[in-house]
């Protein structure tokens, strides 16, 4: 894996154990808390981020074979999302298949994520430095992505939601 991939994603995998790490010896009723009838729980924040990572997989499995591919171009949205990413800024979720609806178990989850860190992995292997300017993924916001892209918006969007469900634990009911 080239270098810089390398260490983006390491930074990822350390960031989905810590947010597993938050959970960790959580009630089920502390898991589904909502802080407000339209926010999401602890349990959605979770199963959303997770789905995110199965999406961008999706992706490339869309993208590998489209002779599009060729002709695509990072999306110039990127910064845009990046934007709303590191400053919390409040969106709709860009594709609706990733609203959560809490009804997984987190040990679920956990078992897609590891399915989903294993594939994705293996698709960073081929990226070389000959190949590491094509567009590999796709996001629903950001439009067509290189392979560090997806990991910088990655990288992000688990720091966003680790910052939610920080902000969620703090509003759990005492017991």
């Amino acid at each position: 894996m080239l270098p810089e991939l390398s260490d983006l994603w390491e930074k990822i995998e350390t960031r989905y154990q810590k947010m597993f790490d938050l959970i960790d010896g959580l009630m089920p009723d502390q898991l589904l808390f909502k802080p407000e009838p339209d926010c999401w729980s602890i349990l959605q924040v979770l199963q959303h981020v997770v789905s995110g990572a199965q999406g961008m997989r999706r992706s490339e499995a869309e993208l590998r074979d489209n002779p599009l591919r060729e002709i695509l171009k990072p999306g110039a949205m990127v910064k845009v999302v990046m934007d709303v990413l590191v400053n919390d800024v409040p969106v709709d979720v860009p594709d609706p298949s990733m609203e959560p609806d809490g009804k997984v178990t987190v040990e679920e989850l956990c078992a897609i994520w590891e399915k989903e860190r294993r594939a994705v992995a293996v698709l960073l292997e081929t990226v070389t430095a000959e190949n590491q300017e094509q567009v590999m993924f796709s996001h629903a916001a950001a439009g067509p992505l290189t392979a560090l892209q997806m990991l910088e918006i990655a990288e992000a969007h688990l720091e966003t939601h680790r910052r939610q469900i920080d902000r969620i634990r703090a509003e759990l009911p005492a017991k």
